[in-house]
């Protein structure tokens, strides 16, 4: 795999870790490990060359294809898990990428550093405030809601600032999801992704940009087989069968899908 490879002699090693990007998400499955160790030394050779303020966001998007090995294994299944939902997103609008969203409740704010709360406050407090708002019109009894200060979310370790890059207007139906889920303490399934913005009704945001996200799991997350995203977003590719796009119009529908798809969970488990 030399530059040549990609028809990028004389360009930028920027230019030649984007081709690099995309020919990834053009690979159906997972590479087996001695494939992955193979690419992933090149490509970090690669990566060394680039301007230091690109290094870490390559390696937390590029590398992270090739080194997780539990992902990339074939009988890996996720556990559901308490106020957490896996999402997607693009960097610079050109490298998409998966991650796992977490809402979490702190009773000392101050254990949770600020380069960790990934969320700009306009953005959290809109997600938070529809969920409030959706749990007192179904009159749910039993459920004290908290001071919205004390709700933070989190993204896997070392993606806070690849995100400071994203759009991130993005996750508003994720992130409605997650607080949701931690509120009612109903786990999400790992099979689900969720991707989509929220306005101020609570209604999703069609998306023009999914095509990427997509190849990220039919790339990577072989046990991802359902993606909730907003009614009426474009998508230009080919879905396999054992892949299901699920459009929704509004929050609701997303947590009625969610909350069905747990019961079957917890039936299985059983």
């Amino acid at each position: 795999m030399e530059k040549d490879d990609f028809g990028l002699r004389g360009t930028t090693i920027s230019d030649v870790l984007t081709a690099i990007q995309y020919t990834l998400n053009k690979i159906p499955g997972y590479l087996n490990p001695e494939k992955r160790k193979e690419l992933r030394d090149r490509i970090k050779s690669y990566i060394n060359e680039a301007p230091l303020p690109e290094r870490e966001i390559w390696e937390d998007s590029l590398l992270d294809i090739l080194i997780d090995d539990k992902l990339a294994n074939p009988t890996y299944k996720p556990k559901s898990k308490m106020g957490e939902v896996r999402t997607l997103l693009t960097y610079n609008s050109k490298i998409s990428f998966s991650t796992c969203l977490r809402c979490e409740f702190l009773e000392d704010v101050t254990s949770l550093q600020d380069t960790t709360a990934i969320f700009p406050e306009n953005l959290s407090l809109r997600s938070i405030t529809l969920v409030n708002q959706f749990i007192q019109s179904k009159r749910i009894n039993n459920i004290a809601l908290p001071i919205i200060t004390h709700i933070k979310y989190r993204l896997e370790e070392g993606m806070s600032k690849m995100v400071s890059g994203c759009n991130i207007h993005n996750t508003g139906l994720p992130a409605a999801l997650c607080y949701y889920a931690m509120l009612m303490k109903q786990p999400i399934p790992g099979n689900i992704a969720v991707t989509g913005g929220l306005d101020e009704e609570g209604r999703s945001i069609p998306s023009n940009a999914l095509d990427g996200k997509i190849e990220v799991v039919l790339r990577e997350l072989h046990f991802i087989d359902e993606i909730i995203i907003a009614k009426g977003s474009s998508i230009g590719i080919f879905i396999p069968n054992h892949v299901r796009i699920i459009e929704v119009a509004n929050f609701e529908q997303a947590l009625n899908i969610v909350l069905n798809r747990n019961i079957f969970a917890q039936r299985e488990d059983v």
